[in-house]
């Protein structure tokens, strides 16, 4: 069989050729072509510049995320290992690759994207050379978990990109212009938080997207739980003493074992803490770039905080490397700050 190309223009396996050929094709024809596609209907969240490239970029990730949420309900892939692993070494899902290959056929189809860059891609796409935005993203956020028909999530993070850059190493957390969290449940929804004004739900219907929450914001205390890789309390004391405070204290334990659910029921319920404390033996899977800033940047502009084990703010953290991970504590102020101090 000939070689088969993936977005970065890796060798790739049948399926995820399939995967290109009904869903990526069109984008990565040639400019003219591409600019027949339709463009996606402008985002309606209220914390958005409307004549800006965030904005026509976020509008490019909400079509990504409609894309991904009509074929996540329409397959019967779920929990399909696709017989590849991503260059991390984890085993990749046959829905990884599509909502992958979903995602990078919206985003490249924008004019005001760079380059993009996903956990199941992790090498630098190029999109569009005039661009001013770049975009990290985790396809599918949890999909390890759609067998029994939890909800899961898709991450985006945009970054500002000048005409000399062409990848994000080195950049800080904070420097992050807005992200997008989707969540693909019984109803899909998305958070869309922007850098210094605010983060608002919009809710996915048969009309398009609409704006069910203009301003969400969490509380400075609540006592609702969400304890990520709970494994980790073999080997961590710390992490032991703040897991049986909660309990002793009677908070309500509220956990799915993915990231965006666990995250964003605290956005909706307005308050918890969600932790990821990693050991030796229970190794953190939160990747920076892809997942952790833009939780971090979603949870900070609802007025909640996100810091890492020793104590300080995770978006004051660098891009080391395309796989950098990071744990930490997020959620209500009051409750992250009682938790990290029950570690140490």
């Amino acid at each position: 069989m000939s070689s088969l190309t993936s977005p970065s223009g890796k060798d790739c396996p049948f399926h995820q050729f399939l995967a290109i050929s009904f869903f990526i094709v069109p984008p990565l024809l040639l400019p003219p072509l591409r600019k027949l596609l339709n463009t996606p209907p402008p985002c309606p969240s209220p914390n958005l510049d409307h004549n800006s490239p965030v904005s026509s970029t976020v509008s490019s990730v909400l079509a990504a995320v409609s894309s991904c949420s009509k074929a996540l309900r329409s397959t019967t892939l779920a929990g399909a290992k696709a017989g590849s692993t991503n260059t991390s070494g984890d085993d990749q899902l046959s829905v990884d690759l599509l909502t992958d290959a979903l995602s990078f056929a919206s985003l490249r189809s924008c004019d005001d994207v760079k380059f993009c860059i996903s956990e199941e891609t992790p090498t630098y796409v190029s999109a569009n050379k005039g661009g001013t935005v770049a975009v990290s993203f985790d396809p599918l956020d949890g999909s390890s978990i759609m067998g029994p028909n939890f909800a899961v999530g898709g991450i985006y993070a945009l970054w500002p990109v000048g005409s000399g850059e062409d990848d994000l190493q080195g950049r800080r957390g904070d420097e992050a212009l807005a992200s997008v969290v989707a969540v693909y449940g019984s109803r899909t929804t998305a958070f869309v938080s922007v850098k210094g004004r605010g983060c608002s739900e919009l809710t996915l219907t048969d009309g398009g997207w609409t704006v069910t929450r203009p301003k969400v914001e969490i509380s400075s205390a609540a006592k609702i739980f969400a304890p990520g890789n709970l494994r980790a309390t073999k080997g961590h004391p710390g992490y032991k003493r703040a897991v049986d405070m909660w309990i002793a204290e009677g908070y309500t334990l509220r956990y799915t074992g993915g990231m965006v659910p666990d995250v964003c029921h605290i956005l909706s319920k307005g308050g918890g803490v969600f932790s990821n404390v990693a050991t030796e033996g229970a190794k953190q899977k939160l990747r920076f770039l892809y997942e952790v800033a833009a939780i971090a940047l979603m949870v900070e502009e609802a007025g909640g905080l996100y810091l890492d084990e020793s104590g300080g703010r995770v978006l004051e953290r660098t891009v080391e490397d395309v796989d950098m991970r990071v744990g930490g504590v997020a959620g209500s102020r009051d409750e992250v700050m009682k938790c990290v101090e029950a570690m140490k």
